[in-house]
C-alpha cells in the first residue's frame, strides 16, 4: 500500500471520518474493484431496464466540480430548466447542465482570507435559494462554522443574507457551569433540512453538528435558523433555537476513543440528517444521535432517537417513577419503554446478544457493547411508514446490523427488532474495520400488493458474511406490527453476496418506471469502478446493472429526475469529483 494511503488508512481506523472511505478503501483493496469496462451493462431481457450513460463519456466528459464530492447532488429548476447542484468539499458550488454535466456556472463559499473551506453537509434548496453550511479552517484547525445563501437564479451570493457564524452557550447538567459550541471539535456532516412555516415565508433550516472523529470534548448540537428573520434582521437574530444533546461541561476520558466510556458525545452526524414529517398543523423532527452518554437525570441523550417540535425544546416523556434510578450502562427495560419522545436502543426478547468474534463485547451489556464497538444508533436516519390500518411506525436501523420497528406516536414502544446483517468478522477472517459497523444509511419504502416494503442497504468489511440490500415487509401479527423477511440482493447463498458491499454503499433511492409504474430501488456499490444496480421492489429481481466511470460516492444519495439518474462519483486514480448521469429506459 502506498505510504500516503497507509497513513490515511491508519487515520481512518482511529477516527470516524466516513466521508474519506471511497479513497482509502479503494486503495486498501477493501472495496471490490469492478473489472468490467466502464459503462458496461448487463444484457437486457424482456421486462428489464436499460441504463445509458449520458456523462461522463468520451463525447461528454464531466467537467471538474472541485475536490471530493461528499454532499449529495441536488436538482433545481432555474428558468424552467433542470440543473444539478454539486457542492464540493472545498466549497466550490457548481450548477450543472442536466443533459451534459458541464458547469453552467460556479461559485465558492465565502471564507476569510487565508482560510480553507470544508463542506460536507448536503445543502438545502429553498426555491431558487441554496443554503449551505461549512467549516473554515486556519492551518488545519476548524475556527468557525458558517452558513450562507446562494441565489441560484442570479448566480451569486444573496446579499440579503449576510454570512451567519454559528455559536451557542447552554447550561450544563451540573447547574453551575455552561457548555459552549466549540468550533475545533464540532463538524457539520448531516444534511441541512428545510421546513416551511404555517404562516408562510421562507421557513427554517436545521443544521446539525457532531465531530469529525470521537475526540473529546465534543457534543451534539442542532440549530434552528429562521430564514425570514435572517433576511429581515440579520444573522445575529436568525438562530431561534438550539439543542445540546449532552450538556456536560467536563468530558474526561482515559481511553483513546472518546465515546467508548459513554461520556459526552451524542453527535448528530448521519448523512441524511434529521427527518421532518408533518404533525397536526406543523411538523416534528426525528433526530438520531451518535455514541456517548445516555443519562436521563442529566439530560444526556446520546445514542438515541429524539422527537422534537419546532423550537427544539425537548421532553423525553419518560415515566419518572420507572426511570427514577437510571443506569446508563444497562437501562431498565420498563423505563425505556415508557418514553414517549425518546427511543433508547435495546435488544428484543428474541434477539441473542451481540458477540463480535474479537471478544470485545464479552461480559458487556448491550449499551456498553455499542459504545465499545462504535455501533452508534445515530449513524442511521429513520423512515416513517404509514400502515394500512392508519397507524404509523418508524423503522430505525442501527450500525450494529439490527433494525428496530417503533411506534411513531410513542417511541419507547419497540414492536420488533431484527438482526439483518451478521456482525462483521470471524476468528479465521477478522473484521477489516470494526468501527464501520454493518449499516449506515436511511431505509427507503416501497409497496408490494399494497403491503409496505422497507429496503435497507447493509455492508460487511470481511470476506465471510453476505451483505447487500435487505427487503422487509411490515405485517400485522395478532394486531402488532412485525417485520417479515421478503428478499435480499444479492441472494445470500451466492458468492456475489460475499464479494459485493464490503464497505459503505451509496444511499438508496426509489423511482417508478414509466408506463409500468414498477418501483425500482437504486443503489451504488463503491469500487475502483462503482456498480449501479436497479432492483425491483415487488420481488427483488435485478433489472439493471452498469459499471460507473468513477468509483461512486459512499453515503451519497443519487438524484432521480423523470427517467434520469444522477450520482456523485470520483475519478478512480485522482479522486477528482465528478457527477455521472444515466438515462433509464424500460425494455418492452
Amino acid at each position: 500500500m502506498p505510504a500516503k494511503w497507509q497513513e490515511e488508512y491508519q487515520r481512518c481506523m482511529k477516527f470516524k471520518r466516513v466521508y474519506l472511505q471511497a479513497a482509502f478503501l479503494t486503495a486498501a483493496g477493501l472495496a471490490l474493484s469492478n473489472d468490467r469496462m466502464p459503462g458496461f451493462a448487463i444484457a437486457h431481457a424482456p421486462g428489464q431496464v436499460s441504463l445509458t450513460s449520458m456523462f461522463a463519456t468520451a463525447p461528454l466528459p464531466s467537467a471538474a466540480v472541485g475536490q471530493t464530492l461528499i454532499a449529495s447532488p441536488l436538482l433545481s429548476r432555474i428558468e424552467g430548466k433542470p440543473r444539478l447542484v454539486a457542492a464540493a468539499s472545498n466549497g466550490m458550488i457548481s450548477l450543472l447542465d442536466a443533459e451534459t454535466g458541464a458547469p453552467a456556472w460556479q461559485i465558492d463559499a465565502p471564507a476569510p482570507d487565508g482560510q480553507q473551506v470544508e463542506l460536507v453537509s448536503t445543502p438545502a434548496l429553498v426555491g431558487e435559494k441554496l443554503v449551505i453550511a461549512y467549516q473554515c479552517l486556519d492551518r488545519g484547525v476548524r475556527v468557525s462554522h458558517r452558513m450562507a445563501v446562494i441565489d441560484l437564479a442570479r448566480q451569486a451570493l444573496d446579499p440579503a443574507f449576510p454570512v451567519l457564524e454559528f455559536g451557542a452557550e447552554k447550561p450544563a447538567a451540573d447547574g453551575r457551569s455552561t457548555v459552549r459550541f466549540n468550533p475545533p471539535t464540532a463538524y457539520s456532516h448531516a444534511a441541512l433540512k428545510h421546513a416551511p412555516k404555517k404562516d408562510g415565508g421562507l421557513g427554517v433550516v436545521y443544521a446539525s453538528f457532531g465531530n469529525a472523529g470521537d475526540t473529546q470534548p465534543f457534543h451534539g448540537w442542532l440549530f434552528e435558523v429562521d430564514l425570514d428573520l435572517w433576511r429581515q434582521q440579520g444573522p445575529d437574530r436568525a438562530i431561534t433555537a438550539t439543542l445540546l444533546t449532552t450538556p456536560e461541561a467536563e468530558c474526561p476520558v482515559s481511553v483513546e476513543s472518546g465515546t467508548q466510556e459513554m461520556i459526552c458525545g451524542g453527535g448528530i452526524w448521519t448523512p441524511p440528517g434529521p427527518q421532518i414529517y408533518p404533525a397536526g398543523d406543523g411538523y416534528e423532527l426525528f433526530v438520531p444521535t451518535g455514541n456517548g452518554q445516555v443519562d436521563l437525570s442529566r439530560r444526556d441523550y446520546a445514542n438515541t432517537l429524539m422527537r422534537l417540535k419546532p423550537g427544539l425544546a425537548f421532553d423525553p416523556g419518560c415515566d419518572a417513577r420507572l426511570c427514577a434510578v437510571f443506569d446508563p450502562a444497562d437501562p431498565d427495560s420498563a423505563c425505556m419503554a415508557s418514553c414517549k419522545n425518546l427511543f433508547i436502543p435495546r435488544l428484543a426478547e428474541h434477539n441473542p446478544p451481540l458477540q463480535p468474534a474479537s471478544g470485545d463485547c464479552d461480559g458487556k451489556s448491550y449499551a456498553d457493547c455499542l459504545a465499545w464497538m462504535d455501533y452508534d444508533l445515530g449513524a442511521n436516519a429513520p423512515v416513517k411508514v404509514a400502515l394500512q390500518d392508519g397507524h404509523s411506525v418508524l423503522v430505525q436501523p442501527g450500525k450494529d446490523g439490527g433494525v428496530s420497528l417503533l411506534d411513531a406516536d410513542h417511541l419507547g414502544t419497540q414492536y420488533d427488532r431484527l438482526q439483518i446483517a451478521d456482525v462483521c468478522g470471524i476468528a479465521a477472517d477478522p473484521c477489516k474495520i470494526p468501527w464501520m459497523g454493518m449499516i449506515v444509511t436511511q431505509p427507503v419504502v416501497g409497496y408490494a400488493a399494497d403491503v409496505p416494503v422497507v429496503v435497507i442497504p447493509t455492508f460487511v468489511p470481511d470476506k465471510t458474511h453476505p451483505a447487500g440490500l435487505v427487503a422487509l415487509k411490515i405485517v400485522s401479527e395478532n394486531g402488532t406490527p412485525k417485520f417479515a423477511r421478503f428478499w435480499q440482493f444479492p441472494a445470500p447463498e451466492s458468492p456475489e453476496a460475499k464479494q459485493r458491499f464490503r464497505a459503505h454503499p451509496s444511499l438508496p433511492v426509489i423511482s417508478k418506471l414509466p408506463q409500468s409504474a414498477e418501483e425500482i430501488v437504486w443503489i451504488i456499490d463503491i469500487g475502483q469502478h462503482g456498480t449501479l444496480y436497479g432492483i425491483r421492489i415487488r420481488d427483488g429481481k435485478r433489472l439493471a446493472e452498469v459499471s460507473l466511470r468513477g468509483t461512486g460516492r459512499p453515503l451519497s444519495a443519487p438524484v432521480i429526475h423523470q427517467n434520469y439518474l444522477y450520482a456523485a462519483s470520483s475519478q478512480p486514480n485522482t479522486q477528482q469529483a465528478l457527477v455521472e448521469g444515466f438515462r433509464i429506459d424500460a425494455e418492452p
